[in-house]
C-alpha cells in the first residue's frame, strides 16, 4: 500500500523523493531510528540524522525539523543539510530564519539547503541576503539562487546582477559563474562593465561569460579587450570573438596570429578558423582562412593552425584545395590529412591530381579519396592497386570501402586480387565481391571456401556467397557445415539459409539425419533460413519432429526455424509445449509464439507468465507483447494489463523487465480512446510506481509507458528523474518522455 500512495502522491507534486537514497522500509521502522533523535548523547542524535536521511522524506520531515533546534550545532546543521538534500519545503520557514542568525556558518548552511529546495519564499529569503555583512555569506546565496535559477526561476537573474558590483572578489566571480550558467542575455551589459575591473580574475571571468552567453553587442568591447596588458584576458576575449562568430573582429584577429606566446597564438588562430567560418563571413572570412593555410608553412606553429582549420571544417576547403593546386603556401601532407578529415566531394579532383603528383605519401591521399565517398573516387583508387607497393595496395582497397556501393566498375579489378600475396587485400576483395554481388565471382569464391585456404579468408568467402545468392554455391557451403573447422559454421549456416535455394532441401535435411554428431543445429538453422522464402510443408513436418525429440540444441534451431517459416499450423503445433516440454523448448516455444503473432497461443502464454521460472515468465511477457501490438483491441488486454503490472512489481528479474516492456508497447499500439478507458487511476498509480522500480530497466520501460498515457500527473512523477536518477539510460528515457508528453512541467 505504502508503494501506491507514494506513487499517488508524486503524481500530484506532494512528494519529491531522494532517488539516491530511496528506501521502501515501513514507516515503524522509521520511527525507531528517530527515537535515538532523544539521546543525551550528541552523537547518537547526529548518527540518527543520518539514518532517517535515507528514508523518503514525508516520513521523517517532522523529526528533521524538530531535530533544527538541537542542543548541538553539529546535530541541527546535519538536519538542516539533510532537509535540503530531500527538497523539505515545510522546513523553508525555519532555514528563512536561520539566515538571521549571527553565526557566519549556520547562515551558510541555511542558504545552501534554501538553494536545493527552492520555490518563491525561499528565493525571496535568498535575495535579502544578497546584502548580508558577510561575504561568505553573499557567496553562498549567489550559488544558491543560480540553483534556484537553474530549476527554471529565472527572477534570480535581476537579484544577482548588483553582485557584479561587490566589493569581493569572490562574491564577483561567483555572480559571473551563476550568470553564465543561467544563460540570460540581460546579464551581458553588466557584465561588460566587469571588463574594466581591477581584478584579472574577474575581467577574465566576466569576458568568458559573455562569450558563452552568445549576445554580439560586446563584441565592440571584446574587441578592445585584444590588447589587454594581461594575456590571461586577452586569451579570454579571443575565446569569447570566436564563439561569437564575430566577424567584424577578423581584421584585428589576423594582427594578433604572430603576436603574444604560443599558446596565444594557438587561441587566435582557433577563434579565427571559428569566426571565418560563420555563414556570412564572406571575402573576410576567405581571406582568414587562406592566411591560416599559408601559415601552415611554418613547422614550428603548424599543430595550431591545423587544429583550427579542422574546426573550420568544409569551410577550409577552397582554401586548402588553392594550396594542394599552387596557389597558396602551406604544408601538403596537412592538407590532405584535413581534406580526408572533412570527407567532402569538392576535394576529389584535387586529391587525385596529388595522387599523381607522388608529394604526399599514397596511403594518406587514399584515405583521403575513399572518405569523400565520391564515385569519380573510384578509379584513381581502383589505379591505386596496381601499385607493387603492398602498403599502397591495401590502403587502396581499405579507402574503397565507402566508395563500391553498388558501382560494379571494382568487380573485375577486384576479382584480379583474389589471388594477391597480402592475405589482407584478399580478404577485403572477397568482402567487397560480396557487398557487389558479382555473380562471376562465386567459381572462384567457391574454391576460397575449401581447406588449405586461410580460416580469414574462407570465412570471408562464405560471407560473400551467402551475399551473392548464387544457387550453385550451396553444395560448398554444405560441405563447410559438414567438414570445415567449428568457427565456420555459423556463417556457412546463415550463407545457405540466405541462398534460400529449395533444391537444396532435401540434401540438407539428408545431412541432418546422417550427421548425428555434427552441426545438426547450424544445419536446422540454415534450413529454417531457406524456409523463410521457400515453403515446403516436407520440410515443416520435418522440422516439428525434430522440435519434439531431437536434443536440447538441435530441437530450439527446430522450433527457431518453424518461427521463420510463420506458418499457422505450425504455431497451433507449437502451443501444447508452453505447459509439458522442458524448460529451455517452453522458452524457446514462448518467444517463437510471440513470433508468428500467435493470438491463439495468448492464453498459454498469461499461464506461463505466472510461472515460477522467471526467464519464462519473461518470454511469455515479450511473447504477448509482440502478439497483442498486431492486435490492440483484443478484449483481454485489460485482463493483460493487470498481469503485466503484477508481474512488474513483484515477478523477477526477467518478467518484471519484460512485462513493463510489453505494456508500454501495447498502449502505444491502442488506439488513444482505447487507452484512455485502460487507463484508470488503479493502473495509472501502480505505472507510476514503477519509475522508482529498483531495475533501471523497469524505470526505463514505465517511462515509455507514461508517455503513452500522458498528463500532468505523469510529467510531475517522471521530472525529478531528469536529475535524481543514478542511470543514464533512466535520465534519457525521462527527457524523452517529458517531451512527447508536454505540457507546462516538461
Amino acid at each position: 500500500m505504502k508503494r501506491v500512495a507514494l506513487g499517488i502522491a508524486l503524481a500530484a507534486g506532494l512528494v519529491r523523493p531522494a532517488m539516491a537514497a530511496w528506501s521502501f522500509d515501513w514507516a515503524g521502522h522509521v520511527e525507531v531510528d528517530a527515537e535515538d533523535l532523544k539521546s543525551a548523547d550528541a552523537d547518537k542524535r547526529y548518527a540518527a540524522v543520518g539514518q532517517l536521511a535515507k528514508y523518503d522524506v514525508a516520513l521523517t520531515e517532522s523529526y528533521l525539523i524538530t531535530a533544527l533546534d538541537d542542543a548541538s550545532d553539529k546535530v541541527s546543521e546535519q538536519a538542516a543539510k539533510v532537509l535540503g538534500d530531500v527538497g523539505s519545503l515545510k522546513a523553508v520557514p525555519r532555514l528563512v530564519a536561520w539566515l538571521s542568525d549571527p553565526d557566519s556558518k549556520r547562515k551558510q548552511i541555511a542558504a545552501e539547503a534554501l538553494g536545493k529546495i527552492g520555490g518563491p519564499d525561499a528565493a525571496a529569503a535568498l535575495t535579502r541576503s544578497l546584502g548580508d555583512a558577510d561575504a561568505a555569506v553573499r557567496q553562498i546565496t549567489v550559488r544558491a539562487l543560480g540553483q534556484i535559477g537553474q530549476a527554471g526561476n529565472l527572477q534570480v537573474v535581476i537579484a544577482l546582477i548588483p553582485r557584479l558590483e561587490d566589493d569581493k572578489t569572490d562574491v564577483k566571480l561567483a555572480t559571473i559563474t551563476q550568470l553564465e550558467e543561467l544563460g540570460d542575455t540581460r546579464a551581458v551589459i553588466p557584465m561588460v562593465s566587469r571588463f574594466s575591473d581591477s581584478s584579472m580574475q574577474v575581467r577574465t571571468a566576466a569576458v568568458r561569460a559573455v562569450g558563452k552567453l552568445g549576445d554580439k553587442s560586446a563584441v565592440p568591447a571584446l574587441i578592445r579587450l585584444t590588447t589587454d596588458p594581461a594575456e590571461d584576458v586577452r586569451t579570454a576575449a579571443v575565446g569569447a570573438l570566436g564563439a561569437l562568430g564575430a566577424v567584424e573582429a577578423l581584421d584585428a584577429m589576423t594582427d594578433l596570429l604572430n603576436t603574444g606566446s604560443d599558446v596565444f597564438k594557438g587561441k587566435v588562430a582557433y577563434a579565427l578558423a571559428q569566426i571565418a567560418a560563420t555563414p556570412g563571413a564572406g571575402t573576410a572570412g576567405e581571406n582568414a582562412m587562406k592566411t591560416l593555410v599559408a601559415n601552415l608553412a611554418s613547422p614550428q606553429h603548424r599543430q595550431y593552425y591545423r587544429e583550427a582549420l579542422r574546426v573550420a571544417g568544409r569551410s577550409a576547403i577552397p582554401a586548402l584545395v588553392a594550396h594542394l593546386e599552387g596557389r597558396l603556401q602551406g604544408d601538403p601532407t596537412t592538407a590532405v590529412t584535413l581534406l580526408g578529415d572533412v570527407a567532402d566531394a569538392r576535394a576529389t579532383e584535387t586529391l587525385a591530381a596529388e595522387l599523381e603528383r607522388g608529394r604526399v605519401a599514397s596511403t594518406l591521399v587514399l584515405r583521403a579519396l575513399g572518405a569523400t565517398g565520391d564515385p569519380a573516387a573510384l578509379v584513381p583508387v581502383l589505379r591505386a592497386l596496381a601499385s607493387r607497393d603492398a602498403a599502397v595496395r591495401l590502403a587502396a582497397m581499405e579507402s574503397l570501402r565507402p566508395l563500391v556501393a553498388t558501382d560494379a566498375r571494382a568487380g573485375d579489378v577486384l576479382l584480379e586480387h583474389l589471388d594477391d600475396e597480402d592475405i589482407e587485400i584478399r580478404v577485403l576483395a572477397v568482402e567487397y565481391l560480396g557487398i557487389l554481388r558479382i555473380g562471376a565471382a562465386a567459381t572462384k569464391l567457391t574454391e576460397l571456401t575449401k581447406a588449405g585456404h586461410a580460416t580469414r579468408l574462407r570465412r570471408a568467402s562464405v560471407d560473400a556467397l551467402g551475399e551473392i545468392g548464387r544457387p550453385e554455391a550451396a553444395p560448398a557451403l554444405l560441405a563447410v557445415l559438414k567438414d570445415g573447422p567449428t568457427e565456420l559454421h555459423s556463417a556457412a549456416a546463415t550463407a545457405l539459409g540466405n541462398l534460400a535455394s529449395a533444391e537444396q532441401i532435401p540434401a540438407i535435411i539428408k545431412a541432418i539425419q546422417t550427421d548425428k554428431h555434427g552441426p545438426r543445429a547450424e544445419l536446422v538453422r540454415a534450413l529454417g533460413g531457406v524456409l523463410r522464402v521457400t515453403p515446403d510443408a516436407e520440410a515443416r513436418t520435418f522440422l516439428r519432429q525434430l522440435a519434439a525429440e531431437a536434443p536440447t540444441k538441435v530441437s530450439l534451431a527446430a522450433i527457431a526455424a518453424l518461427a521463420g517459416a510463420k506458418q499457422p499450423e505450425d504455431a497451433k503445433f507449437l502451443r501444447p509445449f508452453l505447459e509439458s516440454a522442458a524448460s529451455d523448448r517452453r522458452r524457446a516455444v514462448a518467444w517463437a509464439l510471440g513470433e508468428m503473432s500467435d493470438t491463439g497461443a495468448i492464453d498459454g502464454l498469461t499461464e506461463a507468465l505466472g510461472n515460477r521460472d522467471d526467464r519464462l515468465a519473461g518470454d511469455a511477457a515479450w511473447a504477448l507483447g509482440e502478439i497483442l501490438v498486431t492486435t490492440p483491441t483484443d478484449a483481454r488486454i485489460p485482463a493483460l494489463a493487470d498481469r503485466f503490472l503484477y508481474a512488474a512489481q513483484h515477478g523477477g528479474w526477467s518478467a518484471a523487465i519484460d512485462s513493463t516492456g510489453a505494456l508500454a508497447r501495447v498502449l502505444w499500439a491502442m488506439p488513444s480512446p482505447d487507452r484512455a478507458k485502460l487507463i484508470d487511476a488503479g493502473r495509472r498509480g501502480k505505472l507510476l510506481d514503477l519509475v522508482f522500480h529498483k531495475s533501471r530497466f523497469v524505470r526505463v520501460n514505465a517511462l515509455h509507458g507514461l508517455a503513452a498515457i500522458g498528463g500532468e500527473d505523469a510529467a510531475k512523477a517522471i521530472a525529478p528523474l531528469l536529475a535524481d536518477d543514478a542511470s543514464a539510460g533512466v535520465r534519457t528515457a525521462a527527457a524523452d518522455a517529458l517531451g512527447r508528453i508536454g505540457g507546462a512541467t516538461a
